[in-house]
């Protein structure tokens, strides 16, 4: 598994995670619960890769070689 799919999961862990507690903390439906668990989990998941990126850790080139 190369460094981009390590940092995808642990983005998609972490902003999921991050997400379904704040879905929970805020409450209501379940319609509501799940909006914001979603848009959560994109800002935190996003968040995540985007540090990484400034901090130079990954590099997100994908050559034709998928590599």
């Amino acid at each position: 598994m190369n460094d981009a799919s390590t940092l995808a999961i642990i983005a998609g862990g972490v902003g999921g995670s991050v997400g379904a507690f704040v879905g929970v903390a805020i409450g209501g439906d379940a319609v509501t619960v799940t909006l914001v668990t979603l848009a959560v989990a994109l800002v935190v998941g996003g968040a995540v890769i985007a540090s990484a990126m400034i901090a130079g850790d990954v590099e997100f080139v994908v050559g034709t070689d998928a590599e």
